[in-house]
């Protein structure tokens, strides 16, 4: 009787087993089917360059950039400005410079102002003999004045077109920086994507494993009962349920956090619902070999980032002429109109009080202490530094694709290794249920079954994300990006 009721247990264990592997077998089918509001890899990709805080970043510095090259071109313009000017004042003024007796001798009314001839327009001479006095003057009177003054430069000699050519330089170093972002960016979707994926089937194979363990548990239990089994045996099988559970609980925690990632990349909300699409690839160009030497090297001279630093070293070098030109002169011109008065009343009287200047002048700085040489040497020194970065990201770059190209064929071998691991642990689990249905195996060898099969699934969630990921990484390595689109 006692054989019987555990052949009946052994049985219900495998039918358990079966419904479990079927099960699992249709959330693979449903993960890869998903419906028509699933969101595949390449539609994140393009919702990310689309919404993204980090793409919003980028095309704030390409804003940034235009208002710099804006800024190269302004000593080009005229600049005018307004004036406005009210005060008082005194200044002296020597009467005798001008062929003028001394100041004594000429007429002043009560208040100490000169007083002239309506007739002749002169100053009045006071013929009552006077003792002889200075002939400077200085008289405290009120001053207005407003108007308006340009300046022009009329030949810089060549400062303006170094500073344009220089802008236009960092213009493309500053594309080539932002398009390795977006390269970049786009390798970062893909691990959040597919770290959701992954994340959301391991809580699936957990909940699965615990399901298969809860009716396990309750089928040895119910045994038990009727006085069939073994203490130990239920108490075993209770354990391994057991220690489930923390790693479901670890699971869930990823689930949730790996979907809030692949939101905030997506500039969603980070609680927006998600239903991921996996049946749908990229279609990548296949890469069979790893190029030539010389091939290489034409695609390092491409790779945005080298590319992006080399054009730095040249714009450095571009700005530390600049700086040198900095001692060269400057020629250019001025003009002034405006009103200058001495009463408030005078402010209107445009045709009488209106002064005006234009001119042309030379500025040319003939030593500052070797202030801007000094600074020159810097830059050029900051563009020797980035060359030698230059040179040094090329080299590791090459080691990258060596080892990246390296890497994508093992992922490659190593997913079909996980697949016949798949394969090769189910098959064991398989026997080991019809042993212990026939009363020959153990159901501590049944538990280590049902854990190698739950490692192997694990392994090939892990070996899938790796195939693609490392195929991606050597794409991005050389220089490619996953999709094409345009740079912000």
């Amino acid at each position: 009787m006692r054989i019987l009721a555990v052949m009946a247990a052994c049985a219900t264990v495998c039918s358990l087993t079966v419904r479990a592997q079927s099960g699992d077998e249709d959330r693979e089918a449903a993960a890869t089917s998903a419906g028509p509001g699933a969101l595949s890899l390449e539609g994140a990709i393009r919702e990310a360059l689309e919404k993204s805080e980090e793409i919003l970043i980028l095309r704030e510095k390409k804003n940034r950039f235009d208002a710099v090259k804006q800024q190269a071109w302004s000593s080009a313009y005229p600049r005018v400005s307004a004036y406005a000017n009210a005060g008082r004042g005194a200044s002296p003024f020597d009467l005798s410079s001008l062929g003028f007796a001394p100041a004594d001798t000429y007429m002043k009314d009560a208040e100490g102002n000169l007083v002239v001839d309506p007739v002749t327009g002169k100053v009045m001479v006071d013929r009552t003999p006077q003792p002889g006095g200075p002939s400077v003057i200085n008289m405290a009177q009120n001053r207005f004045s407003y108007g308006v003054q340009a300046d022009q430069t009329l030949f810089s000699f060549g400062r303006l077109s170094q500073a344009v050519r220089t802008a236009n330089v960092q213009d493309k170093a500053d594309a080539s920086s932002r398009r390795r972002s977006v390269q970049q960016l786009q390798l970062a979707v893909l691990d959040a994507y597919y770290g959701a994926v992954t994340s959301k089937a391991r809580l699936g194979t957990l909940e699965s494993a615990q399901k298969r363990q809860r009716e396990t548990v309750a089928f040895l239990e119910s045994n038990f009962r009727m006085g069939s089994g073994e203490r130990s045996i239920v108490l075993l099988a209770i354990t391994a349920l057991r220690s489930l559970e923390p790693e479901r609980i670890r699971a869930e925690r990823d689930a949730e956090t790996s979907s809030m990632a692949l939101n905030r990349l997506l500039g969603r909300p980070l609680n927006a619902p998600l239903e991921l699409d996996t049946a749908t690839r990229i279609k990548l160009d296949p890469i069979v070999s790893l190029p030539d030497s010389q091939a290489v090297e034409s695609i390092l001279s491409e790779r945005p980032d080298i590319r992006s630093m080399e054009m730095q070293r040249v714009s450095l070098e571009g700005q530390a002429r600049y700086l040198k030109m900095q001692y060269l002169p400057t020629l250019g011109a001025q003009g002034k109109v405006g009103v200058l008065a001495y009463k408030l009343n005078q402010l209107d009287e445009m045709e009488d009080n209106r002064e005006w200047q234009v001119g042309i002048g030379l500025n040319w700085p003939l030593f500052d202490g070797f202030g801007l040489l000094s600074q020159a040497r810097q830059v050029q020194s900051d563009a020797r530094s980035l060359g030698l970065s230059a040179r040094q990201t090329r080299k590791m770059a090459r080691i990258e694709i060596e080892g990246a190209y390296l890497e994508f064929k093992a992922a490659d071998t190593a997913l079909a290794a996980a697949e016949q691991a798949v394969s090769a642990a189910k098959e064991a689990q398989a026997l080991l249920s019809e042993d212990f249905r026939a009363g020959k195996g153990r159901l501590t060898d049944l538990l280590q079954a049902e854990e190698s099969l739950r490692e192997a699934e694990f392994g090939i969630l892990g070996a899938r994300y790796q195939q693609v990921r490392s195929e991606a990484a050597l794409r991005l390595a050389m220089g490619k990006g996953l999709i094409n689109e345009e740079t912000p």
